[in-house]
């Protein structure tokens, strides 16, 4: 029993990383991008965007892998 909460756990917790990561990742690009160009606010709003839909379809295929 306590061997199943803790998978419980772990699958949860693997889910928020994916999904944080992905947001991360997209700001740092954006960021990056932006500076490189000078266009402060534009790129570092389309990838964060960009990284929350990644995040986002992440967790569904980890959701659908994890039915299986």
């Amino acid at each position: 029993m306590k061997d199943d909460k803790s998978k419980q756990f772990m699958s949860v917790a693997s889910c928020g990383v994916e999904f944080v990561s992905a947001i991360i990742v997209g700001i740092l690009i954006g960021a990056w991008i932006d500076k490189y160009f000078d266009k402060f606010p534009l790129f570092l709003i389309l990838f964060f965007i960009l990284g929350c839909i990644s995040g986002y379809f992440n967790i569904l295929k980890y959701m659908d892998k994890s039915k299986k």
